[in-house]
């Protein structure tokens, strides 16, 4: 039996590359539907391979499990219709239809091992080089040799055999690394674990990853299993933001007590919109705009509230100014940074050229949050302000010059 569930998204057949993701009954008599539609960081783990396989550049896709009555199919219909998928998912039953689909085609077929969870960079890596890269593994299979392994027939021998000779113009099979195959029930709480525990950024402070991403994580873990989206988190984060410039604003020592948890608590918020936009495959461009426009929307917000707060507790004119400065500085930073900052979060970037930040991306960051915290509670914000005045305008001053030189060498 074979139904697409979507149409074919691709300009040209040529470019297309197929992928079978070959599910097996797992061992132990357990349930293959439960098995597969059991959630990995909130989604269900054949939902993931395949939203891994979509953003790894696989066009069309196959996912096969043997099926002679059409059962196992119906059970994950609305998996495969997840408005997250827009490539082309193909169920096939059997094994007979499966092979003449695989022979026939024109295209490069890879052949995935579904009980495995597989990583997005090493397969882009893998299907776009002609050597093995990444630590990804993958082995052509012999037309001999492939009945036995859509039948899981002595696999390990197959890939013994084809090992030896790499044959090009074969199907491909990627058995995935034995560290991420689930075996067990139990595999899936620790590769649960494990993808919660990389979805931060690779380029996160030293004070980010120690002060910032367990609490966000701990969030993360909570709204995980919960229909909040991204963006709407990222709502979240921008209101108690917000609720924290008008207390800063007020000049009490309560309230700016208050406020400075507020923004803690908000940073927090705000680094689990991004954990969840990776985990659950539902990262955007207007989500990336809407979480860096928030960011700096409350940092001029917080440093001109701060500076009015001030004024109110002295009547010092001075601190006025000072909360103008910094807010300004914030400003010119943000529209100077905010193009590089999107373009290295575009998925191709993040994804398959990792590089190192930048000194201005380094200091682009809401770790002020913790010495906000401090001097709120000493009663000491007058010092934070005007801290923040001078070093938010030699940064938008370092932004400018380093602007300047790079448009002189062009």
């Amino acid at each position: 039996m074979t139904q697409s569930y979507k149409q074919s998204n691709s300009s040209t057949a040529d470019s297309n590359l197929n992928g079978v993701l070959l599910l097996r009954n797992p061992e132990k008599s357990e349930n293959p539907i439960k098995w597969y539609s059991s959630k990995i960081a909130g989604v269900p783990f054949i939902l993931r391979n395949l939203l891994t396989l979509q953003k790894a550049d696989i066009k069309t896709l196959v996912v096969f499990m043997e099926d002679p009555h059409g059962d196992f199919q119906k059970s994950f219909e609305k998996i495969l219709q997840d408005p997250r998928l827009s490539q082309d998912i193909i169920w096939v039953g059997n094994i007979a239809q499966l092979k003449e689909w695989i022979q026939n085609n024109p295209n490069p077929v890879y052949i995935f091992n579904g009980s495995a969870l597989h990583d997005t960079k090493k397969l882009y890596q893998l299907i776009h080089s002609e050597t093995q890269n990444g630590g990804e593994s993958f082995f052509p299979i012999n037309p001999e040799d492939l009945q036995d392994l859509l039948s899981n027939n002595a696999v390990d021998s197959i890939i013994f055999r084809s090992s030896e000779s790499r044959h090009i113009g074969f199907p491909v099979y990627v058995p995935g690394s034995k560290d991420v195959e689930i075996q067990k029930p139990e595999d899936f709480k620790i590769l649960h674990e494990a993808q919660v525990g990389n979805s931060g950024l690779h380029h996160d402070s030293a004070i980010t990853r120690i002060l910032s991403r367990p609490a966000s994580r701990v969030l993360t873990r909570m709204f995980l299993n919960t229909p909040i989206s991204p963006n709407q988190i990222t709502l979240i984060s921008f209101f108690l933001g917000l609720t924290s410039a008008f207390l800063f604003s007020r000049g009490y020592y309560e309230s700016s007590v208050i406020a400075s948890v507020l923004l803690v608590f908000s940073t927090w918020i705000d680094g689990t919109d991004g954990e969840i936009a990776r985990l659950k495959f539902m990262e955007s461009d207007i989500g990336k705009k809407l979480d860096l426009y928030c960011d700096n929307i409350i940092h001029f917000l917080v440093f001109t509230a701060i500076g009015y707060g001030a004024f109110l507790k002295t009547g010092e004119t001075l601190f006025l100014y000072l909360g103008s400065l910094a807010g300004l500085g914030g400003l010119i930073a943000f529209l100077l940074l905010s193009p590089i900052l999107l373009e290295k979060r575009s998925p191709e970037k993040q994804l398959f050229h990792v590089s190192e930040p930048g000194l201005a991306e380094k200091f682009a960051n809401r770790d002020f949050i913790h010495f906000l915290l401090l001097v709120s509670l000493i009663d000491q914000l007058e010092i934070f302000i005007t801290v923040a005045a001078i070093g938010a305008n030699i940064f938008a001053g370092y932004l400018v010059y380093s602007r300047f030189c790079k448009l002189k060498t062009v």
